[in-house]
């Protein structure tokens, strides 16, 4: 007996009895799974930037919109400083479990890559609305050898040499007309500088490795060109090289005449802003243009005082240099998806929310952080637009070269990024290797191509 129906049940009356059944069965299967829609799911973010309230106040529109799309959904960021970001996202990736659906990423850990540990987005990503550059960026080899784009690019970022105009003034050093100072026109500003008790540079490395490169590095991207430079670094070029070796030792003669402070090792990049900015104790401050990230920000939050007038530089023309006019710039800060989160196509359309013109004027109008993401300047409104204006007058006519301080790294072998950060990273701003020294250690790893 079929229970609910009469015992003289006809044929008919049975079979329709089973339909009603199976059409409730599959409402109560739907409504459950609308259900379980409308509960939403949840996505689990970390992302860099903890102290950087303008890129935030970006992300957290980002997953506004995304929310607003997906009701229920809820997406939850941790912020982190990425130096501890990164040994906890990698003991996760390698223990299987505990990581977030997305998270920052760029080239400080490009082994992620082929260990597997990010998703494809090749697929599902409105390219269209990236920079060609930001996309062909992560457009890599990845888990045996197959080509994968494996992020968004958020940030772009050039390395600049920022100056306080102020200081420059009392100190009487006129910036020429292209701001950019020969070789020993740049000599006399750090002798002008470090004379009159300041620092030249306001660098810590306490806790970059790449904090020391940016001076070295547009030194190297003046003399030799952007091409010859990416040989150098993968390479391909010798580190004896008598170009290679002139710049190396007029390196060594601007850290002799006082272009760190002594605090250089000790000092972290937080305390070198304000280093600059705030105590201003040094003259310029070669850092990638994320500086506005930390510095346009209210002064009690770290940023730079009101009144201070911030100037930017182009690199020191160095003689007989193939690089005048060069500047680098590079993809920095980018959002990825673990490739084994198990709501991993929903992620992606997290990821997807940043390809967006509306997303990337957002982001420069609120950091002043170039953006791999496609933008309209037109409809740009930003409170920093003097700052925009600034940027784009000392880098007009500006020919951008992919090689930066922080990614010579995805560049270079691991044994010479090693090699590379231990010598000019601390070595020689520390005084603890001569150039000569350092370019024979250098050399060295270089040979041994490891």
């Amino acid at each position: 007996m079929t229970p609910g129906m009469p015992d003289a049940a006809t044929e008919e009356e049975l079979t329709m009895h089973w339909v009603k059944t199976t059409i409730l069965v599959l409402c109560w299967v739907v409504c459950a799974a609308t259900a379980s829609v409308a509960a939403g799911a949840e996505l689990t973010w970390w992302s860099h930037w903890a102290v950087e309230e303008s890129k935030k106040e970006v992300l957290l529109e980002a997953k506004k919109r995304f929310e607003a799309k997906r009701p229920g959904t809820v997406v939850t960021i941790t912020w982190y400083e990425k130096k501890n970001m990164w040994p906890t996202l990698r003991a996760a990736f390698t223990a299987g479990s505990g990581f977030p659906d997305v998270f920052y990423y760029d080239n400080d850990v490009p082994e992620f890559i082929p260990a597997g540990w990010l998703t494809d987005l090749t697929s599902g990503i409105r390219w269209e609305n990236i920079e060609p550059s930001g996309k062909a960026f992560w457009t890599l080899p990845g888990p045996g050898g197959k080509l994968g784009t494996w992020a968004v690019p958020i940030e772009a970022a050039s390395d600049e040499i920022y100056f306080n105009k102020k200081l420059f003034k009392r100190l009487g050093i006129a910036v020429p007309a292209g701001f950019a100072f020969t070789q020993d026109e740049f000599k006399e500003v750090v002798r002008t500088c470090a004379k009159a008790g300041y620092a030249a540079f306001a660098t810590g490395a306490a806790d970059r490795e790449w904090s020391a490169l940016f001076i070295p590095t547009a030194l190297l991207l003046d003399k030799l060109g952007s091409d010859d430079l990416r040989k150098l670094a993968r390479g391909e070029l010798s580190w004896k090289d008598p170009r290679v070796v002139e710049v190396f030792r007029y390196y060594r003669e601007l850290i002799d005449l006082g272009a760190y402070a002594k605090t250089i090792t000790s000092m972290t990049l937080a305390e070198a802003h304000r280093y600059f900015h705030t105590e201003q104790k040094a003259c310029m401050f070669p850092v990638g243009s994320w500086y506005t990230g930390r510095a346009f920000v209210a002064p009690e939050k770290g940023g730079q005082p009101k009144d201070f007038e911030l100037g930017l530089l182009n690199n020191p023309l160095m003689k007989d240099g193939k690089g005048h006019g060069q500047k680098s710039l590079g993809i920095a800060g980018s959002l990825a998806v673990a490739a084994k989160s198990p709501q991993w196509p929903l992620a992606v359309e997290m990821a997807n929310t940043f390809a967006d013109v509306e997303v990337g004027n957002l982001w420069l109008g609120r950091t002043g952080v170039p953006t791999g993401i496609k933008t309209d300047p037109s409809k740009i409104d930003s409170p920093i637009k003097w700052y925009l204006e600034e940027y784009a007058r000392v880098n007009q006519g500006m020919k951008w070269a992919d090689v930066t301080a922080q990614s010579m790294k995805a560049f270079m072998k691991p044994g010479l990024w090693e090699e590379f950060v231990a010598v000019v990273n601390q070595g020689l701003p520390n005084k603890l290797v001569g150039p000569d020294e350092a370019l024979a250690k250098l050399e060295d790893a270089r040979l041994k191509g490891k």
